[in-house]
């Protein structure tokens, strides 16, 4: 049943499992040093522990049985997107994107992103035609649809837009003509020549956090508070940082949702310049291992699969990162094993499982 290599013990990437362990422990401590809860550390190893069975189960069982299953995931994936719209699902910072039974909470959007991948790694490694035509084109694109857009409905721009991330990267590795690529180069070119007027002068919500980034000038100052305490945050670090609970920023309240969104920054200011560096290696290295067990799969599922979430990584990373050095506009994206939040992390460590699974697996026929 789980079709495990025989030489797991030796074949296993333990340099990715050793990278994950590190991050996953900077972003505990960086917690416990800037948590404004007492105990949330503690809730984040044991989020960290379940997702570390996750992965080492994800990697026993062969990935083309579970890619087999992914009509089934993503079903599961859409019902409970569209059980968030109902009154089990509950609004937190202006997201209604958390699903409560009971005590128990957990946010679908993480998993529907490894279960939707999942299902384009199914559907267009089955597609024999190369480059793809309108019809494979429009059929990927509805399964990318359908819970992007009820991620949407749900306030969660960032999330929704975590989805192209990987689509993109799916649709070109599976063939796309070149012709169709300039024309949506050109399209999204042209629909951000016309947005910009637009939103200058827009008062919603989220165009406010556009404008406290590009043209803070423009921005009502309550929109430009929390980049600005994350400015500070990071540049107050230095080259070496505070030290471990040396941070001011966060742990003093001054920066909004600082054990999650905005742990990067509080690493910043404790760790300095050499630790957020060091923070992003860490992280390129997980992503280069991915491209390379992606590279090296025997069979185009797996691919499709690996590359699928490494796009989906590079996502989360970037725009985390991005939003903390005022880069991009504050959009609720998580940093992945670092920030605080159990459904975040076992997502995470399912799909990494499920890549190491596809290295194992290389050789198998």
């Amino acid at each position: 049943m789980f079709g495990i290599n025989r030489r797991y013990l030796s074949d296993f990437d333990w340099l990715l499992l050793g990278v994950i362990l590190l991050i996953a422990g900077f972003g505990v401590l960086e917690i416990s040093s800037a948590e404004p809860t007492v105990g949330l550390w503690r809730r984040q190893v044991f989020g960290v522990a379940i997702g570390l069975v996750v992965l080492f189960l994800a990697t026993m069982f062969d990935y083309r049985r579970i890619v087999n299953a992914a009509p089934y995931l993503y079903m599961v994936g859409v019902i409970l997107l569209a059980l968030v719209l109902t009154p089990l699902g509950k609004e937190v910072n202006g997201n209604r994107s958390w699903l409560y039974f009971g005590s128990f909470q957990f946010q679908p959007s993480e998993f529907a992103k490894i279960f939707t991948i999942l299902f384009l790694a199914y559907y267009l490694s089955g597609v024999k035609k190369r480059p793809l035509d309108l019809r494979s084109m429009i059929i990927a694109g509805l399964i990318w649809a359908v819970p992007t857009v009820l991620v949407f409905m749900e306030n969660d721009t960032g999330s929704a837009l975590s989805f192209t991330s990987f689509l993109a990267a799916m649709l070109f590795l599976s063939g796309v003509r070149w012709s169709w690529l300039a024309a949506a180069s050109g399209a999204l070119v042209l629909a951000l020549i016309v947005a910009v007027p637009y939103v200058k002068t827009c008062k919603s919500y989220k165009c406010e956090r556009i404008k406290s980034v590009y043209w803070p000038e423009l921005a009502e100052k309550r929109f430009r508070y929390q980049n600005d305490q994350s400015e500070i945050a990071v540049g107050s670090g230095g080259i070496a940082g505070k030290g471990l609970r040396g941070s001011t920023q966060g742990p003093l309240g001054f920066v909004p949702e600082v054990h999650n969104d905005f742990i990067y920054a509080v690493a910043s200011e404790e760790t300095g310049f050499i630790g957020s560096f060091a923070s992003l290696g860490a992280y390129l290295m997980v992503i280069t291992r991915l491209i390379q067990i992606a590279r090296r799969a025997r069979e185009r599922v797996g691919l499709m699969l690996v590359a699928g979430f490494a796009s989906l990584l590079l996502y989360h990373v970037a725009v985390n990162v991005g939003m903390v050095v005022r880069l991009l506009p504050i959009m609720g994206i998580p940093l992945p094993l670092m920030s605080f939040g159990s459904t975040s992390v076992v997502a995470t460590c399912f799909g990494l499982g499920l890549a190491i699974s596809v290295r194992l697996r290389r050789f198998v026929n």
